[in-house]
Order: C-alpha cells, then structure tokens, then sequence
C-alpha cells in the first residue's frame, strides 16, 4: 500500500485482572516471557518483523515514559506518547497526536496481543479502499455459547451467528477521527465505534493465535501454544542458473575486459557477453536467492531491456536479492555453486570467489561451496563458447514468517 500508514500500539493499561491475587504487581505488559524480553517488546518485534516499513507509535501510561524512551531508541520506532485512562482515551490521544503527520491509514493494535500474522495484516490492507472505514479480523466460535439474565437463567445462542473480534484493526484515520471527536460514548473497539455511527467496517478471518493474555494462567498457554512455535524455522531451496556467451578477447586490446567470475578478474584472454557485466555466477546465486523467496528470476528485477543496467556491476544484483531475504528474517544455511566451464580452472579462483561473496552476503566463507565442472569438450561449452552455472541455496525462515 503506498498511502501512509501508523501503526498504532495500545499498552497504557494498568492489566489489573493479571495481576489480581498475586504478589508481583508488574503490569501484564512489562511482565518478562522471552529472553528478558517483556510482553511489549516481543510485540514491537513480532510486527518489525512483518517488515511492513511503516512507523510504529507506542502509547503507554505516563509513568513509563521515561523508561519507554529507551525501548523506543532500541527498536527504532517512535517516540512514546501517554496514553489515557480507557482504551478509548488512548485511541484518542494518538490520534491527536498524528494530526500534523494526517496518514490515510491507522493500524491499532493491543500489546496484549504479542503475536501478529503476517497473512492476517496483508489481508486488512486488501479488503480497505475509499469506501471501507475499517476492516477487523475476527475468528469463529467453537465452543456453545448461552446468554445469562438477570436471574441466572441460561438462555440457548446459536453460535453461528457470532464472532471474536481480534487486533490488529485497520481504519481510515480521518473517519476515526471524526467518529471519536463527535461522539462521548465509550467503546470497546475501533469497529463498534465506526459501525454505531454508520461507516463501513469489513471483516477477513483472523488466526487463533493472535490471543489475547488478560489472566496471568493465559501466559503458559501462550508460551507453550504459540511462543514454542514462533521459535520454529522451515527450510526452503532456490535454484538459480544461468549461462553467459564466452567472447575471445583481441590480443594487446586495451579495451578487453576481464573475465569476472564471481565477483573476481580471473583471465583476460576471454570475456563474458551480457547486457550487465555478465557475472554468470553472481547471477546464479541471485537467481537462487529469489526463487527460494518466490520473487522470481533476475530478469523480473533488473530487465535487460533497460539501458540503466547496461554494463552494472552484479554485485548489486546480488545485494539487493540479499537485502530482500534479510528483510523477511530469512538466512542462508548454505550455497552450492556449480560451474560448467573449460576455461578458466575454477580451482584456481574459487578461494577468491568465496570470500568476495561472503562478503557481498555477510555470510561465513564455509556456507559457501564452489565447484568447477568441465564439459569434455561436448556441445557450445565444450567449445569454449560458454560458461553455465547451477546453484542451490538453502535458505531458512522463522514458520510464522508466511509470504
């Protein structure tokens, strides 16, 4: 989405029912689950990891706004502001304090809630347009549900015609504003608010674990349900190839070019064709890197029909392929690299080649593997008329990473 967005975080609650009857009175918020890490921090995490490239305004009470000042430089996100003594009043205060900056868009969302699906928050900007006020994820209820008078009485509901309402919620900015300025009620949500004045709010099916902690027995079930397995990581391999004409260079020409081979000046007697500098193996490992990320191939990203990558140097082709792997959390495990080649003896290079790759990837030299392979003289490599490259990169990625 190109209009602005905000990202809202709702933490100045005082979390009274998770503290009830126990001797620690820390807000449910602050209360450490990982690594030191509190509830708030694995939050900010969980929603910079989603690489939404949107700021993140933090909203906590105003005896944390010192201490939050810290978290705020850490995480680089922007500064705290106070929050009120409602969830609403909070709401407002933030959208108060965004007048100036005025984004399309605001997603707000409860710290109460550390974890955040990435398919969920994709799936709220599809279904929002100028005729959407707000769109809500939301999950079915499994469990019967009855509906209690006065008197105690058990009164039958038919489930199917209710639903759980989750954060993050995605709304207009503008119409929220206007929604809360003119109107004193006191709501639970950002939907029910937008809804009871008429606007239109849309729903897309939430993700369970999206739950919320209000009672402290809720955080073993969410370290053990939903924290255990945004540890785990999956594992998926690119396959990159790509061949490049081999041109004989005009001996004593000024002019020849180098044959560059991963990055490195091997021999100057031949030289590579292409409309770049033809670093068939920097294209490869490029090749690889964004077909494990299912981005497609090389060409989709830097066209040859376009004159400004005439001549680039592959080593940011290679970079960006990398930047964008790092931006969804993902690592490299390993990278095989098969050169099919007469000329030059890979061996003699290959040292070279892996460390100006590791570098250009910021990865350890022993990730990376390469190999020369001769054709025995069969077909247009065999002649000298080319070289090709295989390579295989295994990258990994956190499970609850989905794109």
């Amino acid at each position: 989405m190109k209009e602005k967005c905000i990202i809202i975080l709702l933490g100045a609650g005082l979390g009274k029912r998770f503290s009830k009857n126990k001797k620690n009175k820390i807000e449910k918020q602050y209360y450490p689950i990982k690594e030191k890490k509190n509830i708030f921090e694995l939050c900010i995490e969980n929603i910079k990891n989603l690489n939404l490239n949107y700021d993140i305004l933090p909203v906590v009470s105003p005896i944390k706004l010192y201490y939050f000042k810290k978290v705020s430089e850490k995480y680089k996100i922007l500064p705290p502001i106070s929050g009120g003594s409602t969830r609403q009043d909070s709401v407002v205060n933030s959208l108060n304090h965004l007048k100036k900056i005025k984004p399309k868009y605001v997603l707000i969302h409860d710290v109460a809630r550390p974890f955040v699906s990435k398919s969920v928050v994709l799936n709220l900007f599809k279904k929002i347009d100028e005729n959407v006020s707000c769109v809500i994820p939301y999950i079915n209820v499994d469990d019967a549900i009855r509906k209690i008078d006065k008197d105690g009485k058990l009164n039958k509901l038919n489930k199917n015609d209710y639903c759980l309402i989750q954060t993050p919620q995605l709304c207009n900015y503008q119409d929220l504003l206007k929604t809360y300025t003119n109107n004193k009620n006191n709501y639970d949500d950002e939907s029910s608010a937008l809804l009871d004045n008429k606007y239109i709010v849309k729903k897309v099916l939430g993700d369970k674990r999206t739950l919320k902690i209000t009672n402290f027995e809720d955080l073993s079930f969410f370290k053990n349900n939903v924290l255990k397995n945004m540890e785990n990581y999956i594992t998926k391999i690119g396959i990159g190839y790509d061949i490049h004409k081999l041109k004989k260079n005009t001996p004593n020409n000024k002019q020849s070019k180098y044959l560059i081979l991963g990055g490195v000046k091997t021999i100057k007697s031949y030289s590579l064709v292409g409309h770049s500098d033809a670093d068939v193996i920097l294209h490869s490992i490029t090749d690889s890197i964004y077909g494990g990320l299912n981005y497609g191939d090389i060409g989709k990203h830097f066209p040859p029909s376009q004159k400004k990558w005439k001549d680039c140097d592959s080593s940011f082709f290679l970079k960006h392929a990398a930047k964008e792997l790092y931006n969804r959390n993902g690592k490299i495990i390993h990278i095989d690299i098969v050169v099919i080649t007469e000329i030059p003896k890979i061996s003699t290079y290959s040292c070279k080649m892996k460390r100006n790759i590791s570098k250009l990837l910021g990865i350890n030299v022993s990730k990376i593997s390469i190999k020369g392979k001769s054709n025995e003289g069969i077909g247009s490599i065999g002649r000298k008329e080319g070289i090709a490259v295989f390579t295989n990169s295994t990258l990994s990625f956190k499970e609850f990473d989905e794109f």
